[in-house]
């Protein structure tokens, strides 16, 4: 694990994690995994809308529509972790 890497919300997270590119460039990622050891499968995910920053703190008059719209999105997550338009880690990691 990283320096920065912590057990939090039933997920093993290690926060900005250096991913070096082919030209040098370094690019950073939170990794989210299972807190159990094992083989697990990946989804990655993308995003242009601010790593760290939490749908419902970044957008909050869209994420009062999508929630009221689609109260489903919200249910078993406290949505911390989740960016607009990419997956729920709090939803997917847990499981593996």
């Amino acid at each position: 694990m990283s320096e920065k890497s912590e057990i939090r919300d039933g997920m093993r997270i290690e926060w900005d994690v250096p991913i070096r590119m082919d030209d040098g460039l370094v690019l950073r990622a939170d990794v989210f995994r299972p807190p159990r050891e094992g083989r697990v499968p990946v989804i990655l995910s993308y995003g242009p809308y601010a790593k760290g920053l939490a749908f419902q703190e970044g957008y909050p008059d869209q994420w009062q529509r999508m929630a009221a719209q689609h109260p489903d999105v919200t249910e078993g997550s406290s949505n911390r972790y989740q960016n607009w338009e990419v997956a729920d880690p709090e939803k997917w990691v847990p499981d593996g």
